[in-house]
């Protein structure tokens, strides 16, 4: 059966022709425009669903390959905080006076010996300063708290210090409801005073204190017999034994459960081990995140600088991130923490025997020496610098102190470049990783970019093409439509 055709009916054929082309141009031009082959999901569901694959893989390697090559840098910023600092530990090494110190000569080197003592301190600040180097802003060896400098010269403290102002809130304590303190706790809280002022208040302020008689303290008195004639329990201002009181020297009063022997009113300690409340007269020592690098494992500091050297801060870098018991698996991760105590030799103390003297005046001794070779080479400038100006002579134990000190020296030297090399190693693991991600995210971006983009020159091709199209059916349209159809028909 022949359609039967009309005008109206020609007209709506010819005008769905013409939108078809039109839209085939328009979407050739956009894959001109766009250099895409697609620009929605529902265009082609399984090539969007595999490059949209493609990219998070591309993007988790981006990711990777940023944090590891900002990892890179860090770690190599450190390895060449340490190859500096080596340096300064070689150069002590190499020094003719400490050379002869360790051979224990004492000739025409003798007389450097305060110059190298100080020579050592300067080694000594210098080390900590290179340590406390930052990576844009962040500490470089401070552990996972990047944020604060992580090696400090404090004055020493003393053990047995007690704060008076806590002494005092104790007492006060216990004061108002008895039995809060242990009675061997009390103790401890009043022998934080020196003196007893009126009424028994305890303070360590002279001038507050009470006055009271001066007494004899020669054993021949005998203070059983106070009715004795002849007992002279006091003295004098000249230091002369009276018989009455009132002719003694008035002196403060003492507090008797203050320790005179541990000093437990003096805050710090000097290099000699003297106590002081000066902060200026104390000996520095060198502080890990504010605890002393030196503390033994078995008190608080210690603990803490334990939890320093255990704590982790890790960072996925590409090595197949996993956790387990919400833990990562330290194999799948990188830990990014630098423990500058660590690179230094550690912390604490050890004993170290050392033979001091030679042929007959040899002898062992037994010393015990920190394990940080900064905490070493400043123990060493110090001792040094007590030698004699004259001759160089050492005072009291110090040469033994000091001979213990080189031999450790020596082996933490080792330590420290045994260190040094496993920083090395990591920063080249970081460096060979890089290669890697940057490897895999080229292939990834290689993947999805051949699934998605098209090639330019076919797709001007294919515009061209849809253009054509488009126009010639603009023409028809010109040519056949302007007459009308009956008059088409009749002719």
């Amino acid at each position: 059966m022949i359609p039967r055709m009309t005008t109206v009916g020609t007209l709506k054929n010819y005008r769905y022709d013409l939108n078809r082309s039109n839209n085939t141009m328009s979407k050739a031009m956009n894959t001109v425009m766009t250099e895409r082959a697609f620009n929605s999901y529902a265009e082609d569901p399984a090539i969007a669903t595999r490059c949209f694959q493609l990219r998070r893989s591309y993007q988790r390697a981006a990711s990777q390959l940023t944090v590891n090559d900002s990892l890179y840098r860090k770690y190599n910023q450190a390895w060449s905080a340490l190859e500096e600092g080596s340096q300064d530990i070689y150069s002590i090494s190499n020094d003719p006076v400490f050379g002869s110190l360790i051979r224990g000569l004492n000739g025409a080197d003798a007389s450097g010996r305060n110059a190298l003592g100080q020579s050592l301190e300067a080694k000594a600040k210098n080390l900590v300063q290179i340590m406390n180097g930052r990576h844009g802003e962040n500490y470089v060896f401070s552990g996972a708290d990047t944020l604060n400098v992580p090696f400090t010269w404090e004055p020493r403290e003393n053990p047995d210090y007690i704060d008076p102002a806590i002494a005092q809130a104790k007492l006060d304590e216990e004061a108002a409801n008895p039995g809060t303190l242990t009675p061997e706790e009390v103790e401890k809280y009043q022998g934080a005073f020196q003196y007893v002022a009126a009424g028994g208040k305890l303070t360590n302020n002279v001038e507050e204190a009470e006055t009271v008689a001066k007494v004899n303290t020669d054993p021949n008195i005998d203070f059983t017999q106070p009715s004795a004639v002849g007992n002279e329990w006091y003295l004098n201002e000249k230091g002369e034994p009276v018989v009455d009181a009132a002719d003694a020297q008035l002196i403060p009063r003492e507090n008797p459960a203050y320790d005179k022997e541990k000093n437990t009113a003096f805050q710090y300690l000097t290099s000699n081990g003297e106590p002081t409340n000066k902060a200026s007269e104390a000996q520095t020592v060198l502080c890990y995140r504010g605890v002393p690098v030196d503390a033994n494992p078995d008190t608080e500091d210690g603990k803490k600088l334990a939890y320093f050297l255990g704590e982790t801060k890790n960072l996925d870098v590409g090595l197949g991130h996993k956790e387990k018991d919400s833990e990562a698996v330290s194999s799948t991760v990188f830990n990014s923490a630098l423990q500058g105590i660590y690179y230094l030799g550690g912390t604490g103390t050890k004993e170290i025997t050392v033979t001091v003297g030679e042929g007959a005046d040899a002898r062992e001794v037994t010393r015990e020496v920190p394990n940080n070779i900064v905490s070493v080479i400043s123990r060493m400038g110090e001792i040094l610098q007590r030698c004699s100006n004259e001759d160089g002579s050492f005072s009291g134990e110090d040469e033994e102190e000091f001979i213990a000190l080189a031999h450790q020296f020596e082996d933490q030297k080792d330590l420290y470049i045994q260190r040094r090399a496993e920083l090395d190693t990591e920063t080249g693991f970081l460096r060979d990783n890089s290669l890697i991600l940057t490897d895999t995210a080229e292939s990834l971006s290689q993947q999805f970019l051949a699934m998605e983009d098209v090639d330019p020159a076919a797709a001007i091709t294919d515009y061209m093409y849809a253009r054509y199209c488009y126009d010639a059916a603009l023409k028809v349209g010109n040519s056949v439509l302007s007459q009308s159809l009956m008059d088409y028909m009749n002719f």
